[in-house]
């Protein structure tokens, strides 16, 4: 692990700085177990980690700082510190115990006690490089300590501890006063093993057998057995959280199943819905169009025989009133004197007699419709009914706007060369002012054909054939 980058001068007066206990914890090995198996060091580390971080979370300290495997943690307490670092190796050697011997995975770690700097998040400074450069001289699942954190948990924490001595640390000016943790509560920890005279080990060993025979081996057993039930205990707690943990991803898969089912059904659900109303809506919009369209046929064909009526009331007019002018021209040829000798014989008309009513090559009632036909063929052309009765080349037809209720009408004159021009009369839909137009056309073949434009620019076209 490196050194953090020491502050510039200029820039120390305004630093953050205070007391903390720093836990530095590295895997022994690592690069040698992610070259023999990536994956499976992985899934260890990951399952090693989650002990770690909840035991840390439980002595109410925080990670501030990680590199791959290498972790750096800060507690309020050493007390917490070293009380957490033994709870851990324990845990996690009784996890590497159901592991493979190639996969298991001992940490190191290294405690101190000393002055850091804060920089946001992060600590920096000698505190944390002592706890980094100890860490290093712990045997793989061990612990060692600085003589600060020793000073402060002496005589707090049943714990046996080995003095190392001071220990010249890289980058660090005075020498670390260093102890190794040899004995917790939960059982050994790994110690430093340093070389001795064979004088000395020999006295260690004899002193060791001494001891075994004048009855340690029974408080030997009984710690075997401790730990013995210990690890069975731990490895039945390990299984348990196991299954728990499976059956609670089992429960989660099968949630998460149900509710994907949920969402599409009710997507299909929501789609049907949307479908549904969008066939309500084209019925009702058939509905109204066959409506319209049953209206505008009535409409037209009212209007058709009232203008028919009035065609041949006005044809009985003329005739009533040709007959009443030939009679009246009779009785004064019967009263003149000088006229005697040409009068006309009871019951013939007389050639002389002007003939006031007489018809166009085209009068006639004409059945069509006029059209509105935009540029744009994607769209709807709009039609509706109008009948035409011409009288000696003129006509006038009307219908009424259904979305206004206003009655408009057209006027047309058919000359005996069959040009036909048409004036109009309506109304805007969108804000119901007037509107006119004009048409052209021809008349031939007993049909009428006019084309023309309103007022606003807009196409209109209307197509007649004569009634037989």
């Amino acid at each position: 692990m490196s050194d953090p980058l020491p502050e510039p001068e200029s820039q120390q007066d305004s630093l953050e700085r205070r007391l903390a206990t720093i836990l530095a914890a590295d895997v022994a090995g690592y690069s040698r177990l992610m070259e023999q198996n990536e994956e499976a060091t992985v899934q260890t580390l990951r399952s090693h980690r989650s002990v770690f971080d909840a035991l840390l979370k439980q002595h109410h300290g925080r990670i501030f700082n990680t590199a791959g495997d290498a972790i750096l943690a800060e507690f309020p307490s050493t007390v917490e510190a070293v009380r957490c670092a033994t709870e851990i190796q324990s845990a996690l050697g009784t996890r590497n115990e159901h592991l493979p011997p190639e996969e298991r995975m001992l940490f190191r770690m290294g405690i101190n006690l000393g002055d850091v700097v804060v920089q946001g998040g992060d600590l920096l400074g000698d505190g944390v490089n002592v706890a980094a450069r100890i860490q290093a001289l712990a045997e793989p699942g061990g612990i060692c300590i600085s003589g600060s954190v020793y000073d402060q948990i002496q005589n707090k924490l049943s714990l046996q501890f080995q003095r190392l001595g001071d220990k010249n640390l890289k980058n660090i000016a005075n020498p670390v006063r260093t102890f190794s943790i040899t004995q917790s509560d939960a059982g050994a920890l790994p110690m430093i093993r340093r070389a001795s005279p064979v004088s000395r080990t020999a006295l260690a060993v004899g002193a060791v057998v001494a001891i075994l025979i004048a009855g340690g081996g029974y408080a030997l057993w009984r710690t075997s057995e401790s730990r013995r039930v210990e690890q069975e205990t731990l490895a039945a707690q390990l299984a348990a959280e196991k299954k728990a943990a499976e059956e609670a991803r089992q429960k989660a898969d099968e949630l998460t199943r149900r509710a994907s089912q949920a969402e599409e059904k009710a997507e299909r659900e929501r789609i049907a819905a949307e479908a549904a109303k969008r066939e309500a809506e084209l019925k009702t919009q058939a509905e109204r169009s066959d409506e319209a369209r049953r209206r505008a046929e009535e409409q037209g064909k009212r209007l058709s025989d009232e203008n028919q009526k009035l065609a041949a009331k006005a044809a009985s007019e003329e005739a009533r009133a040709t007959a009443a002018a030939a009679r009246a021209e009779a009785k004064k040829g019967r009263s003149a004197p000088d006229q005697a000798a040409t009068a006309v014989p009871v019951g013939t008309a007389s050639t002389a007699v002007p003939k006031t009513g007489a018809r166009g090559p085209f009068d006639g009632a004409y059945e069509g419709k006029l059209c509105n036909a935009p540029l744009d063929a994607s769209k709807r052309r709009i039609c509706w009914p109008v009948a035409l009765v011409l009288e000696n080349g003129t006509a006038t037809g009307t219908w009424t706007n259904r979305a206004l209720g206003k009655q408009s009408s057209m006027r047309v004159n058919a000359r005996p060369d069959s040009t036909v021009t048409a004036t109009l009369d309506a109304w805007k839909l969108s804000d119901g002012t007037p509107l006119t137009g004009s048409m052209t056309g021809k008349i031939a073949d007993n049909r009428l054909d006019l084309d023309g434009r309103w007022a606003n620019g807009l196409h209109i076209e209307g197509h007649w054939a004569k009634a037989p």
